[in-house]
């Protein structure tokens, strides 16, 4: 063997000599399963990816975190089960979705909750989300670790749709909530209940005339195949309650549950920040592929908010949340 030879060898056993310590560090000593419905070029499985990264950086890989997406553990009630059964172990879900197990969720579903991205902002860091956390802990024993989003949710559809009187009618795709009911029949349209796994083949056979999501849904999931169409409603700055089940902080060494649930909060912040900057840059990928996006006029969104209204206090007397409607109606003044 050539000297330069054993040299480069000797090199190579003192590197892998020095990493053996750091190697034992990274053994796993739990494995937590974080879950979405939705693809992984979603805002929501990124977000997973975020809390993947800062949880095992922080735990020295002495906690990982594995990811699923594609709804392959069950849709978002299914998923919440799960965290009580232990099969899940972190989560997001829209609010609509986690409310039929802690119904003070729905505060955030009715469109025109939030005002703007700044509105969401101050909600978020108002004693109306410690509320929230506290009433989950009580009823189902579940870490709120804060808000996830995907965007602003608008309308999409299969034709020109420029105005709120043009919906009038349609057959538009709704999450089963009552608010969502509602709401979308006060707008004037049909809304149609089918869950979101069903939606591109619903749109693809003519079920439905069209839904409402966020751009990054709209290109993610291949809405845009079937509907070319946008009306910029933004009547919906998506709240996706992000969650930690009891047993999986149970299951964490107890030197760890503190630093795992930190990385959860840390990453909710993260995720909104990377999610909105997302919408962004997808509403341009869906203008190249031929959508055609239609700003909603000034006199239909004041029209749509306050159709919303009755809606809006409806639901926050059903879920005995008045007070908190109030403060984040307060809120919205500032912007």
């Amino acid at each position: 063997m050539k000297f330069r030879d054993m040299i480069a060898l000797a090199a190579l056993a003192a590197v892998m000599a020095a990493a053996l310590p750091a190697m034992a560090q990274q053994k796993a000593e739990v494995t937590l399963k974080a879950v979405t419905n939705n693809p992984k070029n979603s805002g929501h499985y990124r977000g997973l990816e975020i809390y993947k990264q800062l949880v095992e950086e922080r735990t020295k890989g002495r906690v990982r975190v594995q990811l699923y997406s594609d709804a392959v553990l069950g849709d978002e009630e299914q998923m919440a089960e799960g965290m009580q059964m232990g099969t899940v172990d972190v989560m997001m879900a829209a609010a609509a979705k986690y409310a039929n197990f802690v119904p003070e969720m729905d505060l955030y579903s009715p469109p025109y909750t939030f005002k703007s991205w700044e509105h969401f902002h101050a909600v978020l860091n108002s004693e109306v989300d410690a509320v929230l956390a506290k009433k989950v802990k009580e009823k189902r024993g579940d870490l709120y670790l804060g808000l996830f989003t995907d965007g602003a949710r608008n309308v999409f559809t299969n034709k020109p749709v420029k105005t709120l009187d043009d919906l009038k009618g349609y057959k538009l795709r709704t999450m089963t909530g009552p608010n969502e009911l509602a709401a979308w029949k006060a707008f004037g349209t049909n809304p149609t209940p089918l869950a979101y796994t069903e939606l591109y083949s619903a749109l693809q056979v003519g079920v439905v005339d069209g839904a409402e999501n966020t751009m990054t849904s709209l290109l993610g999931m291949k809405f845009w195949e079937s509907c070319k169409y946008v009306l910029r409603t933004e009547h919906n700055y998506l709240a996706l309650p992000f969650f930690m089940s009891a047993k999986a902080v149970a299951k964490v060494p107890a030197d760890l549950r503190e630093t795992v649930i930190q990385a959860g909060k840390d990453t909710a912040k993260q995720q909104v920040a990377m999610a909105i900057r997302l919408d962004k840059e997808n509403e341009e990928v869906l203008k190249k592929n031929g959508v055609q996006i239609f700003e909603m006029s000034r006199a239909d969104k004041e029209k749509a908010v306050a159709l919303m209204q009755p809606v809006l206090e409806a639901n926050a007397k059903r879920i005995g949340m008045e007070r908190e409607l109030g403060i984040i109606r307060e809120l919205g003044k500032k912007f």
